[in-house]
């Protein structure tokens, strides 16, 4: 493990406030794994793992590196790791063979330090970090993963130019990430579609956990709010995308939502049991309807992720940046299909819509029409 960079070349988090919510954030998930969206095992796998890797049960880094053309092995940096649970998952994978843990959060990096250990992961190692003030050593690393982390970075050139620097030649960048508005400051068209959303669903289905009442909305808090909690909360989330692309050429992205699932099942995913016929129809279902919302350009994807190669020098990004994201319900690429495949594709999504129109939720969409029908 000698070639791992030593721990001094970063420091610790600026912001006690930072450390000290992720330290919070860290327990309060380790009581209660069901919080947002993605806890759900069904959307996981559905959603998530099989837009970006073309199948629910493939791992979804996995299924990145293969789309972008990063080889397994190799020295990794996983920044913003948090209690490593996705890097553990891709050490039994095999994804690398050394990697180095950051994070600003004391209690997350104690846990991820007792996790791997226990699990005999030596291959892993763990570092506290400042992601708005820190550097690496150069070409250090085959690959840095940011999972969840860069919407947390003020100082998005100077992390960014970090990370390129931190590269070795060849590299890749792994990037998932919220980018939709800054500080959750949600449009308005959005929250009125989620508000109607939770109108619709049975009150069985919107028992909160944050407060056990019913949900009935998605309280959007203030910038001083999130200045005050935690000021590193989506801070520069919408620049996100652009930045990377001065820095890096962007090879594979896939856009794949979340901009109405995330604000409409925070804190009430648990009320829905995916081995239910029912609760799983009706998580289907709005999937589908976020998606179709996405597509059609009527809302943008708050949740993207990619593979980037750095750039030798810094350039001028156009208005929608140079890389076409994968549509919402686009998987990895297949192999051709002949005229009969094809033919059976069509039948099989004919009969799947006809059994929509005649279930409860195909009504709750023609309820949502008014909301954004002039726009499809």
């Amino acid at each position: 493990m000698s070639d791992i960079p030593a721990a001094s070349s970063v420091s610790g988090s600026a912001d006690p406030r930072v450390a000290q919510r992720w330290d919070e954030t860290a327990c309060v998930r380790a009581r209660n794994p069901l919080q947002g969206w993605l806890d759900s095992q069904l959307l996981f796998g559905e959603v998530f793992q099989a837009r970006l890797s073309g199948a629910p049960h493939r791992n979804w880094l996995e299924g990145l590196m293969t789309r972008g053309g990063v080889p397994k092995g190799g020295r990794w940096a996983s920044l913003g790791c948090g209690a490593a649970g996705e890097e553990m998952g891709a050490a039994r994978l095999g994804l690398f063979e050394s990697l180095v843990g950051f994070d600003a959060s004391p209690a997350s990096l104690e846990l991820a330090r007792r996790s791997t250990a226990a699990e005999g992961l030596h291959q892993l190692t763990f570092e506290p970090i400042d992601l708005d003030d820190f550097t690496l050593p150069p070409g250090a690393f085959d690959v840095i993963l940011m999972n969840m982390a860069l919407h947390h970075v003020r100082e998005l050139p100077a992390g960014l130019e970090a990370a390129r620097r931190g590269l070795a030649p060849g590299g890749a960048l792994l990037l998932n990430e919220f980018v939709g508005p800054r500080q959750f400051q949600y449009p308005e068209a959005q929250l009125e579609t989620v508000r109607a959303l939770l109108a619709a669903l049975p009150e069985s289905l919107r028992r909160d956990t944050a407060n056990g009442v019913l949900k009935r909305d998605y309280a959007v808090w203030p910038v001083d709010f999130w200045n005050q909690v935690d000021p590193s909360e989506a801070i520069r989330s919408d620049l996100i995308l652009s930045e990377v692309e001065r820095r890096f050429e962007i090879t594979v992205r896939v856009d794949y939502g979340g901009t109405i699932l995330n604000l409409l099942l925070e804190n009430i995913i648990h009320n829905f049991d995916s081995e239910d016929e029912k609760d799983a129809a009706i998580l289907r279902l709005l999937a589908a309807f976020e998606a179709v919302l996405v597509d059609s350009g009527f809302l943008d994807s708050d949740f993207t992720a990619l593979v980037a190669r750095p750039l030798a020098h810094d350039r001028e990004v156009p208005p929608g940046g140079f890389a076409p994201p994968i549509r919402l319900g686009a998987a990895a690429p297949a192999a051709p299909r002949g005229a009969g495949a094809a033919a059976r594709e069509i039948a099989a999504l004919r009969a799947e819509l006809a059994t929509m129109r005649s279930s409860r939720g195909w009504r709750w969409l023609q309820a949502l029409r008014g909301l954004v029908g002039r726009r499809w």
